[in-house]
């Protein structure tokens, strides 16, 4: 876990930022620490901003764009293992930065697509950001970062499509696919997702801008990935420069439940998780985390 002493902060400027537009800032948190466990992917914390940048007034098409900072820490399951005969996953860090823009015709269909550039290794800051949350908060020694994944320049590109289908006033099947192209991790992913409530019928990842009114909604989502590259677990794809890498599982599934409240000022969101294993070598079968997010329109 890390990254955590940056979110009161994160807080009191939601909290102070005055309703202006259409616009939003978004803190997001993955972590597994609720489930008592604190391995495999560990952390995620995301800043957002996003504005609208166009409506056209002669169709319902609407046009939004976001940019993101986001820091992932991956563990072993043995965290304070010196030796790399008992790590059954590599630590890994990724700082990024991401532009996307998206279009969307509400409640029907809306496509995304981003780049992006991000850095692994001492300068994603994830081991002196986690060891910091460990012993400050949680008092707790140092994890060991033994054998981590080096230092890398990444780059990225990615796109997203989903189509609603009502089945009902307040019910939706809602499928998307994703396409990531990127030194950090290159895969295919299609998702099969219900919703139920008054929210945006829409995937949770589209802009949070669409649902900046009085709503609520349920989600029940299945997502199925194939990896093409996992530099978190393989290393680099031009070089040797890993002290330690794994096989991955190219094929991986992801199960999800998430719940959202929003009204004119505020969206709240909490997804949970179940991961099957990133490598065979991963003691447990799956993987469970969860994700809150917090927006603020203004």
């Amino acid at each position: 876990m890390g990254g955590g002493n940056s979110i009161l902060a994160f807080c009191c400027l939601l909290l102070s930022a005055p309703l202006l537009g259409q616009s939003h800032l978004s803190l997001s948190v993955d972590n597994d620490l609720y489930f008592a466990t604190d391995y495999y992917y560990s952390s995620g914390i995301f800043i957002r901003y996003g504005k609208e940048i166009k409506k056209d007034s002669s169709t319902v098409e609407r046009f939004f764009s976001k940019i993101e900072i986001g820091q992932l820490i991956y563990t072993p399951r043995k965290r304070y293992a010196t030796e790399i005969e008992a790590l059954d996953y590599p630590f890994s860090g990724y700082l990024f930065v991401r532009y996307q823009k998206e279009k969307v015709e509400p409640n029907r269909q809306g496509y995304q697509y981003a780049a992006e550039l991000g850095v692994s290794g001492a300068a994603s800051l994830a081991e002196p950001m986690q060891n910091l949350y460990h012993e400050q908060v949680l008092q707790l020694p140092p994890l060991s970062w033994t054998a981590a994944m080096p230092q890398e320049l990444h780059l990225g590109i990615r796109g997203a499509y989903f189509r609603a289908f009502s089945l009902g006033k307040n019910v939706a099947f809602v499928p998307d696919a994703t396409a990531v192209l990127s030194t950090h991790q290159t895969k295919g992913a299609a998702r099969l997702g219900w919703i139920l409530g008054t929210t945006a019928k829409m995937p949770f990842h589209f802009s949070p801008l669409l649902n900046n009114q009085k709503g609520w909604g349920v989600y029940f989502g299945w997502q199925q990935q194939y990896i093409f590259h996992d530099f978190p677990l393989e290393g680099s794809l031009f070089n040797d420069a890993s002290s330690f890498t794994l096989a991955p599982n190219r094929a991986r599934n992801l199960w999800e439940l998430g719940a959202v409240w929003h009204n004119q000022q505020w969206k709240l969101q909490g997804t949970f998780y179940s991961a099957s294993k990133d490598t065979p070598l991963q003691n447990r079968s799956r993987h469970r985390y969860l994700n809150f997010t917090v927006s603020r329109f203004f």
